[in-house]
């Protein structure tokens, strides 16, 4: 009932007030991100918050591994977030403004 009253006309203060409510009260992931998506509301988009929370909160490691098998993309997701990692850390390293390492323009080709 808290879920559904804090994401009320589902405006986006209303969706993100739910999912972090569901990210602090939940007393672990899966309990957290069961709360945000078992309500009468836009449960896809509060469990997509709620697990954005939770997941920059505690890591892959804190999801079943049931559930980890079970995802879509896996695989791409974690390479993107590598890369993401990587672009932030250690961009200069990779490429200058003329010149890309191969594998990174084979990933990323830049546009014309």
């Amino acid at each position: 009932e808290r879920v559904t009253e804090l994401i009320g006309n589902a405006t986006a203060e209303g969706l993100l007030s739910a999912a972090v409510y569901c990210a602090l009260v939940g007393e672990d992931v899966r309990q957290g991100l069961c709360l945000a998506v078992n309500h009468a509301g836009p449960s896809a988009a509060a469990g997509a918050l709620t697990g954005g929370l939770l997941g920059a909160l505690h890591g892959e490691t804190a999801l079943p591994p049931a559930w980890l098998a079970e995802l879509e993309g896996r695989p791409t997701v974690l390479e993107l977030a590598d890369d993401f990692a990587m672009e932030m850390t250690q961009g200069p390293a990779l490429h200058t403004p003329a010149t890309s390492s191969p594998a990174w323009l084979t990933r990323y080709p830049r546009g014309a």
